[in-house]
């Protein structure tokens, strides 16, 4: 075990009660998922709330008139996106589940439908060089986390702006602002960490990005009740 990961492993440990690090594997492996039965969802003001600061400031005074969402970095065209150029997108309504990592007890999950546009469509504006290797999300509130872009071709990830409000899924509003207002990403099959709300830019680079939590051991891929620590 490298040193870094081994003070990783220390941090994590004496969290969780000095257990071994199959016992802390074993302790995040039980966590329950209970979901709304076929064809219910979870209302958003029953959805989970998990952040590292709470609403920022920025946002709850944000001008709408004034919001762009930049897209940079390895890019042939550096981009900004106004909340309404984004919604004249093509629309796509998902079916998802929403989980932390942390969900032992079973109340930090949700089966939600989400309406937004495909991170695809807005890279393509972007047009990513061909050195590009991950898509890095960054928050109002200095949170940021990155994905793959294998995975985006894969899983097909969003740029959310509304959500369900009932739990039949019929009346998809915007988001609340504690859900991310005005946007926020959508991972399907990653751990919640990975849908960073508040979005304030996209940043393509060319190097394995370590984000606000990856940093800390959690996994970097993330898949949901797969990854849990990168601790090798």
């Amino acid at each position: 075990m490298k040193r870094r990961n081994f003070l990783k492993f220390i941090s994590l440990s004496l969290i969780f009660h000095n257990i071994s690090f199959a016992g802390l594997l074993d302790y995040f492996k039980k966590s329950k998922e209970e979901l709304p039965p076929e064809g219910k969802y979870t209302p958003e003001d029953k959805l989970f709330i998990v952040d590292i600061k709470g609403v920022p400031s920025e946002v709850k005074n944000l001008n709408l008139k004034e919001y762009k969402l930049k897209v940079f970095g390895k890019v042939k065209n550096n981009t900004y996106l106004s909340l309404d150029e984004i919604k004249s997108l093509k629309s796509v309504e998902r079916e998802v589940i929403l989980e932390c990592v942390s969900n032992v007890r079973g109340d930090k999950i949700g089966k939600i439908k989400v309406k937004g546009v495909l991170l695809q469509d807005i890279l393509q504006i972007a047009n990513p060089d061909k050195t590009a290797k991950e898509v890095v999300f960054r928050s109002f509130d200095g949170y940021h986390t990155s994905i793959e872009l294998d995975y985006i071709k894969n899983y097909h990830p969003l740029i959310v702006y509304g959500i369900n409000k009932d739990e039949n899924g019929k009346v998809i509003k915007d988001l609340s602002i504690d859900h991310g207002y005005p946007l926020r990403v959508i991972c399907p099959e990653k751990w919640g960490y990975k849908s960073a709300k508040w979005l304030k830019e996209i940043e393509i680079v060319d190097y394995d990005y370590k984000g606000y939590w990856e940093k800390t051991g959690w996994s970097d891929r993330a898949l949901r009740r797969v990854d849990y620590f990168d601790v090798k």
